[in-house]
């Protein structure tokens, strides 16, 4: 059945449950967001070290191979619509009589180093394709696995394509998937983009709920369908959504936002609350501003301390918790204890602003016992790298030493 178009409800679906937590995060509705290791400057006030990028598939080959355990998923989503089964080791007579299934086994052995076999990926690939022969569909999606990322070597998405294609054609969703993405872009060598060949294969994969098929297909329609299909795109992400999806979540609530206000910061809030950094950010700037919501600098102080607790939180909000929590003001306590803690995170990582605040915190004995030496370590440091308020405390200690020093003694 087709998505409902125009402003037909959307229905509620049952959903097999979200893809693994790395799934969510590679792709966005924004033409999609790849995680980056250093921060860009366009986004240095949002603090998330994210860029955007202009494709809706993994970047071969490095990026790849972590896309890939996204993709490889649960043995139950590696059978596709195939019953799922245990996991059992191969019977290695049956698979030299030519039992696909134990032909399958045979080489997940070997591919993963299980059931005493000692892990070697060229008899993996050779058991694979002798099963994909006899025709088993999940075989054949592993061999487009193998030429897909390469197996260590160069890929041969030629071959991945044709792999996936036979497994597709029986009804592997992550197969579909893959043609889906294969389709869908050009930087695949000696593949063609086919966009009407993309939303098939996406579709087929989506309709069976295959990994996170629902997702990609919404962004298609969103970001890559010409022209784009926006009732598609939110019918489709809104099924993702539903089933648990982050980032369909975070994308749907930016899509309807303008229409359907309340209904967006809901979705935004619920992916927020999945601990998706993205809409924690949004949401902590948004009670900040009074943008959307009505202003209120609590919610954004805990969104803020939520997003400045992850280890890996960048040093601007780590620095903006320790900031509000320093001020204090709008019903929030000055907690210059908390304060300091923060600003010790975001100094080891030598941010200036947090040096120059534990400099000036040492030197007044705001939430510390006063230590001048200290104090003025933190102060040149953050002096060095640049930090104007550094410089202006130093500046004003030199004065006031060179005040004491001509004062008349008694």
């Amino acid at each position: 059945m087709p998505p409902p178009t125009g402003n037909m409800p959307l229905p509620k679906t049952e959903m097999r449950g979200p893809a693994p937590a790395a799934a969510k995060f590679i792709f966005s509705i924004r033409k999609n967001i790849f995680f980056q290791g250093q921060r860009k400057k366009s986004f240095q006030k949002t603090g998330q070290n994210f860029s955007p990028r202009n494709r809706i598939t993994p970047l071969p080959p490095a990026f790849l191979l972590a896309a890939l355990a996204v993709f490889s998923m649960t043995a139950g989503a590696e059978e596709g619509i195939h019953p799922a089964r245990q996991v059992s080791c191969p019977d290695i007579a049956k698979a030299k009589e030519t039992s696909p299934l134990d032909e399958y086994d045979l080489a997940r052995a070997y591919d993963k180093g299980q059931c005493g076999v000692v892990a070697d990926g060229k008899t993996a690939k050779k058991w694979y394709l002798t099963a994909a022969k006899h025709g088993y569909a999940p075989a054949q999606y592993q061999l487009g696995e193998k030429y897909f990322t390469g197996g260590g070597g160069v890929p041969d998405y030629p071959r991945a394509k044709r792999w996936y294609l036979a497994a597709a054609r029986q009804g592997h969703g992550l197969a579909q998937l893959r043609l889906g993405f294969l389709y869908a872009e050009a930087h695949f060598a000696g593949l063609k983009p086919d966009s009407i060949e993309a939303e098939k294969w996406f579709l087929k994969a989506a309709e069976q709920n295959a990994g996170d098929a629902q997702f990609r297909l919404g962004n298609f329609y969103h970001n890559y369908k010409n022209p784009p299909d926006p009732d598609k795109a939110v019918f489709w992400l809104t099924k993702a959504a539903e089933g648990g999806h982050r980032v369909a979540m975070y994308d749907l609530s930016r899509i309807i936002k303008d229409e359907k206000p309340e209904q967006a910061l809901s979705w935004l809030t619920k992916a927020a609350e999945l601990d998706l950094l993205p809409a924690q950010m949004s949401l902590s700037e948004m009670y900040a501003a009074g943008n959307g919501v009505a202003r209120d600098p609590v919610q954004s102080l805990a969104w803020t301390l939520r997003i400045a607790a992850k280890p890996t939180a960048a040093p601007f909000w780590i620095d903006k918790a320790g900031d509000i929590l320093f001020e204090g003001g709008d019903n929030i306590s000055r907690d210059y204890a908390a304060a300091l803690r923060f600003y010790e995170r975001a100094a080891a990582k030598d941010d200036p602003h947090a040096l120059a605040r534990l400099g000036r915190m040492h030197l007044q004995g705001l939430g510390v016992a006063v230590d001048k030496i200290k104090a003025m370590k933190y102060l040149q440091k953050a002096a060095a790298s640049g930090s104007d308020e550094a410089k202006e405390i130093l500046a004003k200690e030199i004065l006031k030493g060179q005040a004491d020093d001509n004062a008349p003694e008694e």
